[in-house]
């Protein structure tokens, strides 16, 4: 019964950096980091991924 205990928290740690890449985007810097760009609006081919820090500008992503 203890490799249930071992496996569970083996998968707790192995999965729970997948959670940070769910986290939106506030401010301009980890914007540009994960690859977006602040605009005011998205548009085209490209999706909201988060804001720039105020709510009138938007992180965007190519899609």
């Amino acid at each position: 019964m203890r490799i249930h205990y071992l496996l569970f928290s083996f998968l707790l740690v192995l999965l729970s950096p997948l959670s940070a890449f769910s986290k939106k985007v506030y401010n301009a810097v980890s914007c540009m980091t994960n690859g977006g760009i602040c605009w005011l609006k998205c548009s085209g081919t490209f999706r909201e991924i988060g804001s720039c820090g105020t709510r009138q500008l938007k992180c965007c992503k190519k899609k």
